[in-house]
């Protein structure tokens, strides 16, 4: 591939570059459509001239579609996106770091956006979008029952997915499980409504009070209504979490002062499912609840991780030192060069 590509800039000379900026530029829009050129220009870092010059090349190719709101993607600009993402990461090197992140972390697949979420916002719904993606490749057909976790990052990975999953498929989402601190709009529950809403499939929720004891959730799993849930949230074959770092996580859903102290004094660096562990992947402090666990992940069909930005870096590769190893990473560079550098 490398080998074609350097006679291809020997016949058309900067060929490479023109294909990687402009790629730059449909996924660009992609994210922030409907855009101005100039904002656009802000994004991607070059001249108002230039960015206007390649728009106008790709609108005649009928990618792009210019109106007063902004700059939009077409149909032919979505397939063009996808389509040549592979293409273009062989080009820019990310399917190496692909490759390396996968062997290193144990990975069944690994999926790199440019950029760091950590600076960049927008870059989550890159991951979104190739959270899509994994799904529509990897779940199995027929019926499928998929827990989902809260948190910002899944908020975003819910307005991205597509009713393109649900082909062949019919799809029922449930929070992973319950209990947890969060504000509504990024609780699992709201979650998982929503991605039913989007893929046309259906959502069972679990209401728990946050924090309890064992003893209290002991008592509440045979509440006719949790039991339900419950037993569904069992058959689960899929699962897609997040990954995040664990003060952050734990002051967010404002455990109390003396857990968060210790859990600092033991080095704590990441939190997945309610669990918090080091840098080694020993588990040092686990949270009451009910759903599932990471010892779960096993039997499952599935397992989509989705987590970026370069602070998350070392929850992320103590995460995976911890079994199940069979999961698909949806991550950035931000995170991924950091993990790679160690």
């Amino acid at each position: 591939m490398n080998q074609e590509w350097k006679w291809v800039n020997a016949v058309v000379p900067k060929m490479t570059q023109k294909l990687v900026n402009r790629y730059a530029l449909l996924t660009a829009v992609d994210v922030m459509q409907p855009v101005g050129r100039r904002s656009l220009a802000a994004k991607l870092q070059a001249t108002e001239r230039v960015v206007r010059s390649d728009l106008e090349v790709l609108a005649e190719s009928g990618l792009l579609a210019m109106a007063t709101s902004g700059v939009t993607l077409t149909k032919a600009g979505q397939e063009a996106v996808i389509e040549l993402r592979p293409l273009l990461e062989t080009l820019t090197g990310v399917s190496k770091k692909e490759r390396l992140l996968q062997d290193k972390l144990g990975l069944a697949g690994c999926h790199i956006v440019p950029g760091d979420s950590d600076d960049q916002p927008e870059v989550k719904a890159l991951m979104g979008r190739l959270t899509n993606q994994v799904l529509l490749d990897e779940m199995p057909p027929g019926d499928s029952i998929v827990a989902v976790m809260g948190g910002t990052t899944m908020a975003i990975v819910s307005e991205t997915l597509t009713e393109s999953v649900s082909v062949d498929r019919h799809l029922t989402f449930v929070p992973a499980r319950g209990g947890m601190g969060e504000s509504p709009a990024i609780q699992a529950n709201t979650i998982a409504a929503r991605m039913a809403l989007a893929t046309h499939g259906e959502s069972q929720p679990l209401y728990l009070p946050e924090l309890t004891s064992n003893a209290t959730y002991d008592t509440l799993r045979y509440e006719p209504m949790i039991a339900n849930t419950l037993a569904t949230i069992e058959r689960a074959n899929v699962v897609i979490h997040c990954v995040g770092d664990a003060v952050a996580m734990a002051k967010r859903r404002q455990m109390p002062a003396d857990v968060v102290a210790s859990l600092e004094k033991q080095h704590v660096v990441g939190e997945a499912f309610g669990d918090f562990f080091d840098a080694s992947g020993q588990i040092v402090y686990r949270v009451p609840k009910l759903g599932l666990s990471i010892s779960d992940l096993d039997a499952m069909d599935l397992v989509v991780a989705v987590a970026g930005g370069h602070t998350k870096a070392a929850a992320i590769d103590a995460y995976f030192k911890i079994p199940p190893k069979a999961t698909y990473l949806i991550t950035d560079e931000g995170a991924a060069d950091m993990i790679l550098k160690k």
